[in-house]
């Protein structure tokens, strides 16, 4: 389950710096929206996940797109348990 609810956590750089790739470039479903709504390359985007933390007494982690020159984008909470 995924959701973006307005007052949804904002990412630490703790968690930044620890988030991990979860598909890059062409393996990216969505990678043609993406270029064609943020622009950028291709072979930059990258979808990135947080470890694992509780929020609101649920198990969750936030899951976004990003690519270095255009930015981070589409941040949305995946619910786990």
């Amino acid at each position: 389950m995924s959701w973006q609810p307005e007052n949804a956590p904002k990412l630490t750089r703790k968690q930044l710096s620890q988030a991990r790739v979860i598909a890059r470039g062409q393996k990216i479903r969505a990678i043609e929206r993406l270029m064609m709504e943020y622009g950028g390359d291709g072979k930059g985007w990258v979808k990135k996940s947080s470890q694992p933390f509780y929020w609101d007494d649920h198990l969750v982690e936030i899951h976004w797109y990003e690519h270095p020159v255009v930015g981070r984008f589409e941040e949305k909470v995946k619910q786990l348990d």
